[in-house]
């Protein structure tokens, strides 16, 4: 018995030793572990992760149920006036050498090219001063070609001078802005409107700020306007003197009353009220109104049954110089918004044959 012993140190070396095996064993694999795991994430980094992205939902027209309503979001105007029929440009009126017509010794087809080309270099007053005087003294019978050539570029000339700080006294003043002043104030001493004086300044149609002190070119007009239904014009007088003309559109069947009227109320962007009822928005092309609304009151002998009248743009300039409308005034859009900018509330109109 005295033979047999064990060693204790030995078999705790032993044991160490494989301790010491085992935990490198574990080391290596759990760096695996993170390699394999970091090459993973790597990869989907890399590979924009696309296999787990869910693909974007499609319905087709078809698998909409049949009492489903889609509703479709009102255009801009912007996206109306592409899809509607281009503008029919205003017509310009022949006119011949061969027409002996002459005020002061000149053929009135000299006067007229040289007011057109004192337009294009922007001197509308000169213009102004030549073309006036032709349609003053009656040297050119209402409405005939002469009179509408002088009356086309009289028009420009007068755009020239409303919407620019071009002076042109005693009709375009200069205002020197007080304390307490507001856009409206001035537009409405002057009997003008907010948006020409806007234009007239070099004001953004989106600010109302006006500097104390500062010099305001500003056209004061003694507006009227005259409505002829035979020859599709509307004539815009200031005082008795022609200011500018525009192409028109009446209504169908003798709608379009003769009468005295004034310009009760204007809108930007109208809403439609159909003779059914129905509202149609500004926006869609449904909407006959156009751009802008003039409403037309009675200030005459006309009744009640005028109720409605009024002038207004359209996305059919086709319709210009026909009878196409329910009895109100077409204008191009383009027109009416010029008109809309220079003549304020309540100055009369007269509609005559």
């Amino acid at each position: 018995m005295s033979n047999i012993h064990f060693d204790f140190d030995a078999d705790h070396k032993r044991n160490s030793g494989m301790n010491r095996g085992l935990r490198r064993l574990l080391t290596i694999g759990l760096a695996l572990l993170v390699l394999v795991a970091l090459g993973i994430t790597v990869y989907k980094l890399f590979s924009g992760g696309k296999k787990d992205q869910p693909k974007p939902l499609v319905i087709k027209t078809e698998d909409i149920p049949a009492k489903t309503t889609i509703h479709t979001p009102l255009k801009k105007v912007e996206d109306i006036r592409k899809t509607v029929k281009p503008a029919v440009p205003a017509p310009q009126t022949p006119l011949s050498d061969a027409n002996v017509i002459k005020f002061e010794g000149r053929k009135i087809t000299e006067i007229i090219n040289e007011a057109r080309q004192l337009n294009e270099k922007k001197e509308f007053g000169q213009a102004r001063k030549l073309l006036d005087p032709v349609l003053d003294s009656g040297a050119v019978k209402l409405f005939s070609a002469e009179w509408l050539a002088v009356a086309e570029e009289l028009s420009k000339a007068n755009s020239g001078i409303f919407f620019t700080d071009l002076p042109f006294p005693p009709h375009k003043l200069t205002y020197i802005v007080k304390r307490g002043d507001t856009l409206d104030r001035i537009a409405t001493e002057h009997n003008t409107t907010i948006e020409g004086v806007q234009k007239s300044n070099g004001i953004k149609e989106t600010s109302s700020m006006i500097q104390l002190g500062a010099a305001m070119r500003i056209y004061k007009g003694d507006w009227r306007i005259l409505v002829s239904r035979q020859q599709y014009l509307l004539i815009l007088f200031d005082g008795e003197q022609v200011f500018k003309i525009y192409r028109i559109g009446v209504g169908r069947q003798d709608r379009t009353p003769n009468g005295l009227f004034k310009v009760s109320s204007k809108i930007k962007e109208p809403a439609w009220y159909a003779p059914d009822g129905k509202i149609i928005p500004y926006g869609t092309t449904e909407n006959q109104l156009g751009t802008r609304w003039l409403a037309l009151t009675s200030s005459g002998k006309t009744g009640d049954e005028v109720r409605g009248l009024g002038i207004h743009g359209t996305w059919e300039p086709e319709t210009i110089g026909t009878n196409k409308s329910n009895g109100c005034i077409r204008m191009r859009n383009e027109d009416v918004e010029d008109l809309y900018s220079i003549v304020p509330r309540l100055i009369p109109v007269e509609i005559t044959d």
